[in-house]
């Protein structure tokens, strides 16, 4: 029979190692979130005087885990236009964003992987119920090309939560200029992070400072996008492209406000436009104001749903500076008006009413278009 002595130490061995065990924090249980959004579109580029069209816009599957405390895998898997088949132009499947993100503290969280470029506000936030209008401006689709998204690594965080202010820095894939054109400005020259080339790294980020009701944030993107052409240069940086962006967000009571700017240089515009025969402009910038009014908040102040009444105006100019040898277009100074209305019975399920105005310095090729929609988030 064990002596007594042995088993009271056994004892105060086991109540100890139970006392430490329950001291110790528990690793959380590793999670999967799922989630989504989508938009229906209909739209009549002549007003009302001709049949319109009706198209599922985008159908996006989000996906997370979350490994532990630390870290987190993050992904959206996105179609376009309902479906692909063989020869039709159109539509798209594509990752829009995935990557890891492991979280040394609040202040620096190491993020890995395909990215969205943090430049302008609907880029990073583009789901339905989080912007006015049946479409992304027009603005975000040719000066700030989105979606923009590059494979990459960096760091985001908080640099004080008392005092509002957060960053992201990445170093990513760059652009290519053998996709830029001079009416669409740099949306063909974004790799997307399909067997994208790392000849010419570029840098991108955002700083952003925020107070209740209230937003101010600046972002940029430089690197090169020769992509190694004999015929452009074959240093990292040569053809470069600049972008530097403000944007605010203000709401006060039913009543809110948000505006971009953005200023884009292209190095060696001529050079490109020689190369591959386009007519891309050494300088692209303009931006848009929106305002927007809660009409069930003025009614009834403890509604929760919303009604907004929003105008939009945008003006670019993707020709507002051209190198020697290329015409300016005038066609290329453009002006977006939209008025409409957004009815949100929850924060993330969206309808949404809009009348657009395009116009532009030459007068060619301009139209008004109707547009109704339907989105949600969860």
């Amino acid at each position: 029979m064990p002596h007594r002595p042995t088993i009271a130490l056994s004892m105060l061995a086991a109540m100890t190692a139970a006392s430490l065990a329950a001291q110790e924090p528990e690793a959380p249980a590793e999670r999967t979130t799922i989630g989504g959004y989508g938009e229906v579109h209909y739209t009549n580029r002549s007003g009302l005087r001709s049949p319109g069209e009706v198209n599922v816009k985008r159908f996006v599957v989000f996906l997370s885990h979350t490994f532990s405390d630390r870290l987190v895998f993050r992904s959206e898997l996105e179609l376009e236009d309902t479906r692909l088949e063989g020869g039709e132009d159109g539509g798209e499947v594509a990752l829009e964003q995935a990557y890891l993100d492991y979280r040394l503290s609040d202040a620096a969280t190491l993020r890995t992987g395909l990215v969205l470029t943090p430049v302008g506000i609907i880029n990073e936030v583009h789901e339905p119920p989080t912007f006015n209008g049946v479409a992304r401006p027009q603005f975000d689709r040719e000066v700030i090309p989105t979606t923009w998204r590059e494979i990459g690594v960096g760091m985001v965080g908080s640099l004080s939560a008392s005092r509002g202010l957060a960053y992201r820095v990445y170093l990513v894939s760059g652009l290519r200029a053998d996709g830029f054109g001079g009416g669409t400005g740099l949306r063909g020259g974004r790799q997307g992070g399909k067997e994208a080339s790392f000849a010419n790294p570029s840098l991108t980020g955002r700083l952003e400072w925020a107070r209740p009701g209230l937003k101010l944030a600046g972002s940029f993107w430089y690197g090169g996008s020769a992509n190694q052409d004999t015929l452009i240069g074959t240093d990292s940086f040569d053809a470069p492209v600049l972008m530097l962006a403000a944007d605010a967000r203000y709401d006060a009571g039913p009543l809110s406000f948000r505006g971009v700017v953005v200023r884009a240089t292209i190095g060696d515009a001529a050079g490109i436009n020689q190369a591959y025969g386009t007519d891309v402009g050494s300088r692209i910038q303009g931006g848009y104001l929106e305002g927007a009014v809660n009409l069930v908040q003025l009614l009834q102040p403890a509604a929760g749903q919303r009604l907004l009444a929003f105008a939009r105006h945008e003006r670019y100019d993707l020709h507002a500076a051209v190198p020697a040898g290329t015409s300016r277009n005038q066609a290329y100074a453009r002006r977006v008006t939209t008025l409409g209305l957004a009815y949100k019975p929850l924060w993330n399920v969206v309808f949404k009413a809009d009348y657009a105005i395009f116009r532009n310095r030459a007068g060619a090729g301009e139209d008004e278009a109707l547009a109704l929609g339907v989105g949600y988030q969860f």
